[in-house]
């Protein structure tokens, strides 16, 4: 996260935006991990703290999650802030092979846009984005210990 924010404070970049938002897929249901944090920008949730139901939807820029809460973070110590309070979010289950064995499949993203200026004072913006991709556990069950109740669980 350090890289991506020393690469944005280059001087070339007049401004920059960083952003984060965290995904989990549970039992084919979509829950935002950052949905107790502040909101960031005009289009991000509902402004009455109600949760706002999340679907995958096709955009003109290809799939996105409509819904999906974006927070706005302003250093590399941030990001792993909230990477850490939303971890104890998710669902995990123990077994023999593994005490905190996840349970559900989640996607991190950080999304960065960068307005740069060149020369002869025209300014471009760029946007990309960093997705890192954590799979549910997938111990083999008879080994793991675990119990086909508690297997409807899994993804």
């Amino acid at each position: 996260a350090e890289a991506i924010f020393e690469a944005a404070r280059q001087p070339e970049y007049e401004s920059y935006i960083i952003k984060c938002s965290y995904l989990e897929i549970y039992n084919e249901d979509l829950r935002d991990l950052l949905v107790d944090m502040p909101r960031s920008g005009p289009n991000v949730g509902d402004s009455s703290g109600k949760k706002t139901k999340l679907e995958i939807m096709e955009g003109s820029n290809g799939p996105f999650c409509r819904g999906l809460r974006e927070v706005e973070v302003e250093s590399a110590s941030d990001v792993l802030g909230l990477m850490r309070k939303a971890q104890q979010l998710r669902k995990v289950g123990e077994t023999k092979m593994n005490r905190q064995s996840s349970r559900s499949h989640c996607l991190f993203t950080i999304k960065v846009e960068t307005n740069r200026r060149f020369e002869d004072g025209s300014m471009l913006e760029f946007c990309g984005k960093l997705h890192m991709v954590d799979l549910a556990g997938s111990e083999y069950i008879q080994r793991a210990g675990m119990d086909k109740g508690r297997t409807s669980g899994s993804v």
